[in-house]
């Protein structure tokens, strides 16, 4: 049967396929494709996403604007810098200093978290050096060099500075990009501590409070290699949500994944029954570790599915995949495009440089 309304023998007659057709509604149900029943959010997500972009074309500034005019540039670049100022406080950043020492840590999440927070410094200087120039041509008399003037044309257009992009590619519109950039600057300082500590990973980790999520696990994959003596290629991504099942190794709690395309109950993925269910369902914390590839799956293949671990809803880059127990058929999970996010927002873009695929 092609879906749960809809079953034909193995050789159907015409008249049988007419009687089917005729049965169809005027709308087509979700499940006749194989997806999920409240597959109409994604839809509405995405045509409100077009919807918002369209508009942001019709908003766009004219020549006459980009053309250097102190009160037009203030009305719109004023109070990017005004955000700015609120939400980053660079005198605080300043007081920061990651030394080389830290940078060649013998433990390479430490090396990690030191390198991300120095990074992230350099950007928020990066960041602030594009809007201060701006404001000092806007409100006091500082010169409108071409450096500027281009970064400047950049903003008026609502896109983010090249400079910027180089660094880390976030989202693609300016105010988004600088609130993303504030929140998980805020967050890597959190980590910093906790690496001071000893305990970067003691607890429960967000991997979408880092600009790098996936250079962190290839970092945390280097730590368990060397802590059990064996090749970083022959390890294997292993992962539960169930507790106890990977004792005796170093694990990584991650928190704050979410769930398209199906529910979860009991460590394992279910049906989704009613249309009324969320579009992303709140996962449990995931247990995630690394260990050889000749050690024997926690699982038997025929209960788990594959599922991909994507940065952001546009499911442009993923992160890794993991096995993770399900009740009923794979194939339907793949068919219906279930998956795992990061991030539920549509604003936050990762690195195309910086993709990894865990195996």
């Amino acid at each position: 049967h092609l879906a749960n309304n809809l079953k034909l023998s193995g050789a159907p007659q015409l008249n049988e396929l007419m009687t089917a057709i005729g049965k169809l509604g005027d709308q087509d149900n979700p499940s006749v494709f194989g997806l999920p029943s409240n597959i109409d959010r994604t839809v509405q997500r995405f045509n409100s996403q077009k919807v918002i972009i369209s508009l942001k074309q019709l908003q766009a500034v004219s020549a006459e604007d980009i053309k250097f005019d102190r009160e037009k540039w203030s009305q719109i670049l004023g109070p990017i810098w005004k955000l700015w100022q609120t939400i980053v406080k660079m005198e605080e950043f300043r007081k920061i200093r990651i030394k080389p020492q830290q940078l060649s840590s013998p433990d390479p999440v430490d090396a990690f978290v030191y390198m991300e927070v120095q990074n992230m410094l350099l950007l928020a200087e990066t960041i602030n050096e594009t809007l201060e120039g701006i404001a000092k041509v806007l409100y006091s008399s500082g010169l409108l060099t071409s450096k500027i003037e281009k970064e400047a044309t950049n903003l008026l257009k609502s896109d983010v500075p090249e400079k910027w992009n180089m660094q880390w590619v976030g989202p693609e519109q300016p105010t988004q990009y600088l609130r993303s950039f504030a929140k998980k600057a805020n967050a890597l300082l959190k980590w910093l501590v906790k690496v001071e500590k000893g305990s970067a990973t003691k607890d429960a980790v967000v991997l979408n409070e880092l600009f790098h999520p996936e250079t962190f696990l290839n970092a945390f994959r280097q730590r368990v290699a060397r802590k059990i003596k064996c090749s970083i290629d022959d390890l294997k991504l292993v992962s539960s949500f169930e507790e106890g099942q990977l004792q005796g190794m170093e694990i990584l709690h991650l928190r704050d994944l979410l769930l398209q395309g199906a529910a979860f109950g009991g460590g394992r993925i279910i049906e989704q029954q009613e249309e009324n269910t969320l579009e992303l369902f709140p996962l449990p914390p995931c247990l995630l570790t690394f260990a050889p590839s000749s050690q024997p799956s926690i699982y038997s293949p025929k209960m788990t599915v594959e599922l991909p671990i994507y940065h952001t809803l546009s499911r442009e880059h993923l992160l890794c995949r993991i096995d993770v127990p399900h009740v009923g058929e794979a194939d339907h999970k793949v068919i219906g495009g279930v998956a795992i996010f990061l991030d539920g927002s549509d604003q936050v873009a990762p690195s195309k440089q910086n993709q990894l695929l865990l195996n």
